[in-house]
Formats: structure tokens, C-alpha cells, sequence
């Protein structure tokens, strides 16, 4: 009998040991799934990140370019300033009447440039219009 009972208790444990065995590989399968999504997760992580990357890159490109354009156009608009002489003022006019000719004329010619510059005569000539009946007040 005493062999019979080691032999059962050697059944019992081999029993154990396969049942934690498949519980195991149940397991592992699980991790490997897992795994697999998350190595995926991180393949598309990574490609969004070189997309926005790019994006962000060339959204830098085109802003530098804007900024040089309004530079360049701010120097544009110095060196036309420079260049422009007032013209003498009438005689008649009082010192506010002369101050605001002189504001009026120094804001037509920096829309004029303006305007020449983006090509918009439209816009130049509706400016001039509302800058006289200002300038008239």
C-alpha cells in the first residue's frame, strides 16, 4: 500500500503541475497579445509623431517666410518715409488744420505703398476716400 500511495500522490502533483502548466501558457498568450498591440500602439505613435514632425517643420518654414516678408516690407515702407518729402504747407491753414494734412498724407502714402505692394488699388482708393471725409472734420 505504500507504493500505491506515493504513485497517487505523484498522480496528484503531476496533475498540479500540468494544470499550472496550461494556466501558464494561458497567460503567456495573453502577454504575447498584449505585447503585440502595444508594439503596434507604438508603431503608429511614432508614425504620427514623424507626421506632426513634418507639419511642424514646415508650418516653421512658412512662418519664417512670412516674417521676412513683413520685414521686408516694413523696410520698404522706412525707406519710402525717408524718401518722401512733406510738401509745404499752405499758409491758411492753422496748426491742427496742418498737423492733421501732415498725418493724413503720411497715412495715404503708407497705404499706398501698401496697397501697391499686395496689388489692392481697390482698397487704396476706398482708404483715400474715408481719409479725406476724416481728414475734412
Amino acid at each position: 500500500m505504500g507504493q500505491e500511495s506515493e504513485l497517487q500522490r505523484l498522480e496528484r502533483f503531476v496533475a498540479k503541475l500540468l494544470t499550472n502548466f496550461s494556466e501558464l501558457r494561458a497567460e503567456k498568450a495573453i502577454l504575447v497579445q498584449q505585447l503585440d498591440e502595444r508594439n503596434q500602439q507604438i508603431e503608429e505613435l511614432q508614425n504620427r509623431l514623424a507626421t506632426e514632425e513634418a507639419e511642424r517643420g514646415e508650418i516653421g518654414q512658412r512662418v519664417g517666410k512670412l516674417v521676412e516678408q513683413i520685414e521686408e516690407w516694413e523696410k520698404g515702407l522706412d525707406q519710402a518715409a525717408e524718401v518722401a518729402e512733406p510738401p509745404a504747407p499752405a499758409e491758411d491753414f492753422s496748426e491742427t488744420e496742418e498737423s492733421e494734412l501732415d498725418d493724413y498724407e503720411v497715412q495715404e502714402e503708407i497705404e499706398e505703398l501698401a496697397a501697391h505692394s499686395r496689388g489692392e488699388e481697390e482698397v487704396r482708393v476706398q482708404h483715400n476716400l474715408f481719409s479725406l471725409t476724416g481728414a475734412q472734420r
